[in-house]
């Protein structure tokens, strides 16, 4: 960083102090105290199929649909703290969050024996839409902190077909939305392939890109997110 870098930053820190994106106390980016608290999925309880929390044996999320997707995993439910951590992120601009929210994804993954899995992690991309009103792309960046964590290469294998704004839609419209969301952007998809979201709702997103990756030629994909929603 340097010496200049250390003085900007101790600046910034005196005119505008880190906050915790949980409680809002200043200190660091996520407080021990909201840490603990983190609506974290207890993956013995949970749907294997959907990430729902409390689903291993009846899971009322997903018992009469079927998904291009083998499993899914998600690492906390979309509740505060979580909640307010993705918010902040992906609308607030809070760009130093990727690495913490990155840090959790990457021990659900763990947690779920699936860190030898895949062959490939591919995020779910943002819509140009999206990117023009945050300037980024949010999930990409997680991405690249599991990537590195995991030793696992992260590929850019979709492109958003531009897909709008699928919150405050029910399940039947967000799949109607979904269903030519993407288009692949790689010349080989691996065999084996982790998509990576933020939230998981209907998973109607996340199914249609494990359809078209499957049908390119993945022999199987799974799911992590860092939140479901239920």
């Amino acid at each position: 960083m340097g010496l200049l870098g250390e003085i900007l930053d101790a600046a910034l820190e005196i005119v505008a102090p880190t906050r915790c994106a949980g409680c809002d106390l200043p200190g660091e980016l996520l407080c021990e105290r909201c840490r603990r608290d983190l609506p974290l999925v207890e993956l013995q309880g949970a749907c294997p199929s959907c990430g729902a929390p409390f689903g291993r044996i009846v899971c009322t999320e997903c018992w009469e649909r079927r998904y291009g997707f083998a499993q899914a995993v998600a690492a906390c439910s979309l509740e505060r703290p979580m909640s307010r951590l993705i918010t902040l992120y992906k609308d607030g601009a809070e760009r130093r969050l990727a690495p913490v929210l990155g840090a959790e994804l990457t021990k659900a993954i763990r947690d779920s024996g699936w860190a030898d899995w895949p062959s490939a992690l591919v995020p779910i991309p943002a819509t140009p839409a999206a990117i023009r009103r945050r300037g980024f792309d949010h999930i990409s960046s997680v991405v690249a902190t599991v990537a590195a964590s995991l030793g696992v290469p992260a590929l850019g294998a979709l492109e958003s077909s531009g897909a709008r704004d699928l919150r405050g839609l029910g399940r039947e419209e967000r799949s109607v939305a979904t269903a030519s969301a993407f288009r692949l952007i790689c010349a080989d998809v691996p065999p084996r392939v982790l998509v990576i979201d933020d939230v998981f709702t209907t998973g109607s997103t996340l199914n249609a890109a494990a359809d078209l990756l499957l049908a390119s030629g993945a022999g199987e994909v799974r799911v992590a997110v860092l939140a479901r929603s239920w």
